[in-house]
């Protein structure tokens, strides 16, 4: 069996190890689908919340992906390159940049969008109860509470 090195380690009665796995899958499919457009998902996940933000810069990415600081210089650098955004000074803050899409990342976004649709499709996650979904909303709320009461 394929997974046969991991067998005992992971759990199928602990929610943590199938969050985990069910998360590590789901990332490994995004990147997949994302790598025909020579994009990471890091990347794209960038270009999504430079879509929905409003004058951000790179900390606030930072802050918002829970990414290290090295990890989004890097996903920025390679993005500007690409011609998917652009920095440009901020006038309240000249030590900051603010991100903006170009006309590339915007046309890209209901790409980004119809990629994650169709792992959800595949997937089956339409067919789940509507209470699942609302305690595991609750669930993840209070996940990160905790974490946000520890800073």
């Amino acid at each position: 069996m394929k997974y046969e090195k991991t067998m005992g380690f992971y759990e199928s009665n602990r929610l943590g190890d199938i969050l985990f796995i069910f998360h590590k899958n789901h990332k490994k499919y995004l990147n997949d689908e994302l790598l025909k457009y020579d994009l990471s998902l890091i990347q794209a996940l960038c270009i999504l919340m430079i879509h929905e933000g409003h004058e951000l810069n790179q900390n606030d990415l930072v802050q918002g992906l829970y990414l290290t600081k090295g990890a989004i210089t890097k996903a920025v650098k390679k993005l500007e390159n690409c011609g998917w955004i652009t920095r440009e000074k901020s006038s309240k803050d000249r030590r900051h940049y603010l991100l903006k899409l170009t006309e590339k990342g915007e046309k890209f976004i209901p790409v980004l969008y119809e990629i994650n649709s169709e792992w959800e499709t595949k997937m089956g996650l339409s067919e789940l109860n509507p209470e699942f979904m609302e305690i595991f909303n609750e669930l993840t709320l209070k996940a990160i509470d905790l974490n946000l009461k520890k800073e």
